[in-house]
């Protein structure tokens, strides 16, 4: 190979701030591979160590919150009372519904004596939140393990409840799975489609590494006594939103919490969101990151050095085209690390959509993540906005 080029560069000439973007660049580069081939790589390759598996088939019970779900319910509901599993019982708590829910409950119930319907009427003084709800169905099941879900989600496999309650193990307090969107047509429905799977790669880690911070009764397990040992939802009664992610927080931890991200324990959901509402529900989500330390630095971190990073390529490029003289040293630099960076982030890209079910969704993850640091600063001018939320200590 001929090194002669490098004789040509004018090195006692290259200016201070080429060094300083070249510097901010590698340091970017380094952390970015550092979260694909170490953090986000640990999510890709999970697998549960057998000692956190049980064999044992226990007594479960599922319990759905269903407020005007009327036609969900009819689609989903027998997916659900139809798992292979030995034992179980579906609990479903009809929030204040104002369709035809508790009619088709009732048709259900009859057919189904795995069944168990509990009505909330709605008050004409007190309005009753999802947390009561959740409250309702928990003190309604019979069985110790609870697994949630919601009447949106469905299962792609009758095994999905044995895969949950495997999860648990025989120590296990709390169990977090995965739930895809029903692939749709639209940008817009790519665009939180591919958010799910940037969430999922940070949140995940985080309760692989037992110290999660999100979660959601879109599929998630509880034991029953976790919940009423730490008093319920009674310190999240000022929250609108998200209570669930905010007892995760609080209570679950690495000697209680368990992951499982098997393909039958992956729920899809088909719950239709404009833009406007998914965008709120994200804002939530990330004022949700301020309550705790749980999560805030690595995302905050890996946003930064991603910005940072496009942001010196944009540099060193207009100095190539500005200063010939130094366009093969930038070449020559730069292409490297943008070669391996390139090559890392698709591996691990192609990984993560392939493990959480997520199809015909590589090349928009690769555009969301140029451009989500967009998002993320317009997420954040946003959050003046919104109800503020409690610091948890």
């Amino acid at each position: 190979m001929n090194f002669d080029f490098f004789y040509h560069i004018p090195w006692d000439g290259i200016p201070n701030y080429l060094y300083v973007t070249y510097s901010i660049f590698l340091l970017c580069t380094l952390i970015q591979l550092h979260y694909y081939l170490v953090q986000h790589r640990k999510v890709v390759r999970f697998n549960p160590n057998a000692s956190q598996t049980s064999s044992k088939q226990l007594p479960v019970s599922v319990v759905i919150c269903a407020t005007n779900e009327q036609q969900n319910l009819e689609k989903n509901l027998p997916l659900f009372l139809k798992q292979d599993y030995p034992q179980f019982e579906v609990v479903v708590v009809n929030n204040c519904s104002t369709d035809e829910s508790e009619m088709l409950l009732y048709s259900f119930k009859q057919r189904h004596s795995n069944l168990q319907v509990t009505t909330i009427e709605q008050g004409q003084k007190f309005i009753h939140d999802r947390k009561l709800a959740i409250t309702v169905g928990l003190k309604a099941a019979r069985y110790e393990t609870i697994v949630f879900t919601e009447p949106d989600c469905a299962p792609d496999s009758d095994r999905w409840l044995a895969s949950m309650q495997q999860a648990f193990g025989d120590e296990g307090e709390v169990v977090i799975s995965y739930c895809r969107k029903q692939p749709h047509k639209g940008v817009a429905e790519k665009i939180m489609r591919c958010d799910s799977v940037f969430s999922a790669l940070f949140s995940l880690r985080a309760a692989i590494k037992g110290v999660p911070y999100r979660g959601s009764t879109k599929n998630m397990g509880i034991r029953q006594p976790i919940f009423f040992r730490n008093n319920g939802f009674a310190r999240y009664s000022s929250y609108l939103l998200s209570e669930e992610t905010l007892f995760l927080c609080r209570n679950a931890n690495r000697q209680n919490t368990r992951v499982t991200l098997a393909h039958d324990a992956i729920l899809s959901s088909d719950q239709r969101l404009t833009f406007g509402q998914w965008f709120r529900q994200k804002c939530t989500y990330t004022s949700l990151l301020n309550t705790g330390k749980r999560g805030r630095k690595r995302i905050y971190v890996e946003m930064l050095s991603r910005v940072l990073f496009h942001l010196c390529i944009v540099a060193l490029a207009c100095v190539a085209a500005l200063r010939q003289e130094y366009l093969t040293l930038v070449g020559v630099a730069a292409a490297p690390l943008l070669l391996l960076r390139f090559t890392a982030k698709v591996t691990i890209l192609v990984g993560a959509a392939k493990k959480l079910r997520e199809r015909g969704l590589v090349g928009w993850l690769l555009l969301y993540d140029i451009f989500s640091p967009l998002l993320a600063f317009v997420v954040s001018l946003a959050q003046p906005n919104l109800q503020k939320l409690k610091k948890i200590k």
